[in-house]
């Protein structure tokens, strides 16, 4: 029963650590997607009231960081200004309560165990598909939506004057 304990309490730390890892990352992101808008927000209201010109070193300056703040913000903006991190977080704490009360209740902890690390690993491989490095190394056919005329697939292409009805063919 050790053993079984032991596996239970190192599936409860792993999913902890991981919704306190969310938790971070998810705060992270926030900050520094709120940084970026002030930047975008205060350097082009600081070179268009007059505070500096563009002409001068400050103001080249602030213009290069507008850019490449402009440009970070742009590239990463799905994952500074996402709702779903609070989901995921939510999602993670969700399954290890579930986890926690079926451990719990459980007569055969084995098959509850068994049940929801195959779940975690599940969602925590769904979650490492969306990152950036994971969707760069994916190579994923691009699916081409078919005309609206099209026929569905096993069926012939209809006739034009069975396709638009009040037409004539030409």
């Amino acid at each position: 029963m050790g053993d079984v304990n032991a596996l239970v309490q190192e599936l409860d730390d792993r999913m902890h650590t991981d919704c306190r890892r969310l938790t971070v990352w998810r705060q992270v992101h926030r900050s520094t997607g709120v940084l970026y808008t002030i930047v975008l927000i205060l350097v082009p209201a600081v070179l268009a009231v007059g505070f500096t010109s563009s002409e001068t070193v400050l103001g080249k300056s602030l213009l290069l960081v507008a850019a490449v703040v402009g440009g970070l913000n742009v590239t990463f903006k799905p994952y500074l200004h996402s709702q779903k991190r609070r989901a995921d977080v939510n999602a993670m704490r969700r399954l290890r309560d579930r986890f926690r009360g079926e451990v719990a209740k459980a007569d055969d902890v084995i098959a509850v165990y068994d049940h929801y690390s195959a779940q975690y690993a599940a969602i925590f491989e769904a979650r490492g598909r969306e990152l950036v490095d994971g969707a760069l190394g994916a190579e994923t056919p691009v699916e081409q939506t078919p005309p609206q005329n099209a026929p569905a697939p096993g069926r012939k292409a209809p006739e034009p004057d069975e396709a638009e009805p009040g037409r004539t063919r030409p």
